[in-house]
């Protein structure tokens, strides 16, 4: 039997955020908390300015906002938002910290993406994209 774990509050994750990326600032609209902060996913590569949205119940979403990410990029839905992990698998759920998941499985995201850049082929992991619910 598996216990469920409860779900952290936006107040415990704004101070995740806080503490492990205090280079991201943070905005909150409607009591969504919205940061934005830059990760350079290899010493060569460039900056980037990504934003990370968290509207509960559902899972964050991350959009890259600078530099400009191809428009043939995979493993990006059709609002532009980074597919980090397959929903359907739970990789993600409400009782982890952004700042230990999301923002380390964007900065990986864009080590891969960089890759591709070069190769043509995603080295990252990879899940069944047919028609998957938008999380």
């Amino acid at each position: 039997m598996r216990i469920r774990s409860q779900k952290l509050t936006i107040g415990q994750q704004m101070g995740a955020m806080r503490h492990y990326f205090p280079h991201f600032t943070c905005g909150r609209r409607n009591n969504v908390p919205t940061w934005h902060g830059t990760l350079q996913p290899t010493e060569i590569s460039p900056e980037y300015l990504v934003k990370v949205t968290y509207r509960q119940p559902k899972a964050p979403n991350v959009w890259v906002l600078s530099p400009a990410l191809r428009s043939d990029t995979p493993h990006r839905y059709s609002d532009g938002s980074l597919c980090l992990y397959y929903p359907r698998d739970q990789s993600w759920r409400p009782d982890m910290f952004i700042a230990k998941t999301i923002v380390p499985w964007t900065a990986l995201w864009l080590a891969f993406y960089e890759l591709w850049l070069q190769t043509g082929d995603w080295h990252g992991p990879q899940a069944p994209h047919g028609k998957v619910k938008r999380r």
